[in-house]
């Protein structure tokens, strides 16, 4: 048996460097882990995004108008009347008929009256308070009668109370 060299287990050939166990190379992996972390945040945003759209109902013909008139409300001092009128009887013309299926955006404010009438939508005090709507918003864009911004404000109560409906008749009452 030949004499055993100690050194030859370290011999220069046969010394190897050391040993890679990852299947890439370290910044790669870094890399892929956060954009794979963005990317399932990402998702899971949009899942609640989602979801809360889903389940967000759209708003009534009632709320609508009422947060219209609450818009003009603020702009009742700063419109002109003329400007104003038209706006607020647009509102709640587009009410009445989403709400109660009247046809107040097609007919005059005489015919539309008729109708209302006979619709059994209105009880007397009500269909007074839409006549007297009707008649200050008429005279105010048809006749240009003279108007401030308190006529304004009085277009903007007597629509928020013709929206409000039932509810206004039970809290006056």
């Amino acid at each position: 048996m030949p004499p055993v060299d100690p050194n030859a287990d370290l011999l220069p050939h046969e010394i190897a460097g050391p040993v890679w166990y990852l299947p890439y190379p370290l910044p790669v992996m870094i890399a892929a882990a956060a954009i794979s972390v963005l990317l399932l945040g990402a998702g899971i945003w949009a899942f609640v995004a989602w979801r809360r759209r889903a389940n967000r109902r759209p708003p009534t013909a009632r709320e609508q108008a009422l947060s219209e008139l609450a818009r003009a409300r603020a702009a009742a001092q700063s419109t002109p009347p003329y400007d104003f009128s038209i706006m607020v009887c647009d509102v709640l013309r587009t009410f009445l008929g989403r709400e109660h299926r009247l046809p107040a955006t097609t007919q005059t404010s005489y015919e539309f009256l008729q109708t209302a009438r006979v619709s059994g939508v209105f009880n007397d005090d009500r269909f007074g308070r839409l006549t007297r709507f009707l008649d200050k918003a008429d005279a105010i864009k048809f006749a240009r009668a003279e108007a401030t911004s308190d006529d304004n404000a009085e277009l903007t109560d007597l629509a928020e109370n013709l929206v409000r409906g039932r509810e206004a008749d039970a809290v006056a009452a």
